[in-house]
């Protein structure tokens, strides 16, 4: 089975320059090529698996992790460098031939140190040992980036997953408790293990996949194995290719019981995930193991904005959701907030990193709403308060029924007179398709209370009074399963 993934356009032709090379035995001895060292940054896409309070999945990388380089110079091969932390974030130091235009990275380095860009490859293991307690191994979840080099000393490269990684959750479950974990198996009807190759006749990152089943040995980090009892939750990562896959099964082994769950369905193609979760019941085994999907989906009732939830302040376009952006349009201290388009599929909003930048909290006061942007930066204060303006009358633009919203850091607005503190709280009114007003409680003298909306011939969010045929209500998304 093989699989295309289009990310090293134009390979083809450097893979043929340095196959002809060496196919030639009587060329002329050329001089030693010219060299320069430029440093790799990049601001995306990490090694290792950490869960935030929402348990959220990220990747990030950490102090070690090496990656492999190479250009498209004439027969130039792979180097292996480490990567570093600064105060611009993580990257490398790549020496490379003068004359080059491209550069290419992988990770992990595995075999490609000294072999050519056409004779690379990265793996995805059939076989795997995790130790208890330990992190997730990012070298198991292959990755690539390339860039054009540039002509001066830094370029940026986003790399992009080849993979998916699954996270098995198991343990905690009552009359489980003093059996010992020592395995998990997975399988599907399609091949889920091989290599990622480069194709020179078509230019491409092709995956040739020969194996149905990955099996994760979980081992103890301990001699007296308390580690890997099942009193608690464990975490299981398998790393798969990020396609669909049909009769899925999985297989638990504990020292005591094997459990099994068959004929499950997994969708893992969707290219904005590559982190999905499963929950093992050992109650309820030979059951069919499906990825529970997060994402943020439509609030209908007031009933569903508690405290701890997760939201976003969104509105949906012609199929397409945008939210409030977390960065001013100006250094004031108030100001509209552009829309940011973000990714979405028939279950909602995915989750995703980028997403949680622009996420929300909305707790309920005796007063109204409250809602607070924990990302949300400005004039070097972080975590901002949505008001609105003070004063009386009109608003300043748009025929004085549009302006911009105010963000104050909670102790601002707590040291606002009594007067000014409406300004603060809000109505929420919901028609029960997902709409939303969110009307402030701020008096403004014209009979007229501010509303947050977004403005479809600007692009942002703004207050603005009721009516206005560019102003379309909003809407409040909750993090869920």
């Amino acid at each position: 089975m093989k699989r295309v993934y289009h990310i090293f356009r134009g390979i083809a032709a450097v893979a043929l320059i340095a196959a002809m090379t060496a196919c030639q035995n009587d060329v002329e001895r050329v001089s030693e090529p010219t060299t320069r060292t430029i440093e790799v940054t990049t601001a995306e896409t990490r090694t290792t698996i950490a869960y935030e309070g929402s348990d959220v999945s990220h990747l990030r990388w950490q102090e070690g992790d090496r990656v492999a380089y190479v250009t498209d110079a004439q027969g130039d091969t792979f180097k292996s460098a480490e990567m570093k932390s600064g105060s611009t974030g993580w990257s490398f130091n790549a020496t490379i031939p003068s004359d080059a235009k491209s550069i290419y990275v992988l990770y992990p380095v595995g075999d490609n140190e000294g072999v050519s860009l056409a004779d690379a490859k990265a793996s995805l293991r059939s076989s795997v040992v995790q130790i208890a307690g330990e992190e997730f191994d990012g070298s198991q979840l292959p990755m690539a980036a390339i860039s054009a080099v540039p002509s001066g000393s830094k370029v940026a490269v986003t790399y992009e997953c080849l993979a998916s990684v699954l996270r098995f959750t198991v343990g905690g479950d009552e009359g489980h408790e003093t059996e010992s974990l020592k395995s998990l198996t997975l399988t599907a009807n399609e091949h889920i293990v091989g290599d990622y190759t480069f194709d020179i006749a078509t230019s491409e990152l092709t995956l040739s996949c020969t194996e149905q089943s990955i099996k994760v040995e979980y081992q103890s980090a301990t001699e007296t194995g308390e580690d890997v009892l099942l009193d608690g939750k464990h975490h299981i990562y398998v790393v798969v290719p990020s396609e669909q896959f049909t009769g899925v099964g999985v297989t638990l082994e504990t020292d005591a019981n094997v459990y099994t769950w068959n004929d499950g369905t997994m969708d893992l193609s969707h290219p904005e995930r590559r982190l999905y979760r499963v929950n093992l019941d050992l109650s309820k085994s030979e059951g069919a193991p499906e990825p529970e999907v997060e994402c943020f989906t439509p609030v209908c009732s007031l009933s569903e904005v508690t405290d701890d939830g997760v939201y976003l302040i969104a509105v949906e376009l012609d199929g397409k959701y945008y939210v409030t952006n977390n960065t001013p349009t100006d250094t004031s201290n108030y100001y509209y907030l552009t829309g940011v388009e973000v990714a979405s599929d028939d279950n909602g909003v995915i989750l995703s990193d980028d997403v949680m930048n622009y996420t929300w909290s909305i707790t309920k006061r005796d007063a109204g709403y409250e809602f607070f942007s924990a990302n949300m930066e400005k004039k070097g204060d972080t975590g901002l308060l949505l008001i609105t303006q003070g004063g009386t009358g009109m608003f300043s633009g748009e025929d004085g029924y549009e302006g911009k919203a105010w963000f104050v850091t909670p102790a601002t607005a707590d040291g606002y007179a009594a007067a000014q503190q409406p300004r603060r709280y809000w109505d929420i009114e919901l028609d029960g398709t997902g709409k939303a007003v969110i009307r402030n409680k701020y008096d403004r003298d014209v009979d007229m209370f501010p509303c947050y909306k977004y403005c479809t011939s600007h692009n942002y969010f703004t207050l603005c009074f009721e009516g206005g045929s560019d102003k379309e209500d909003v809407q409040l998304l909750k993090l869920r399963k």
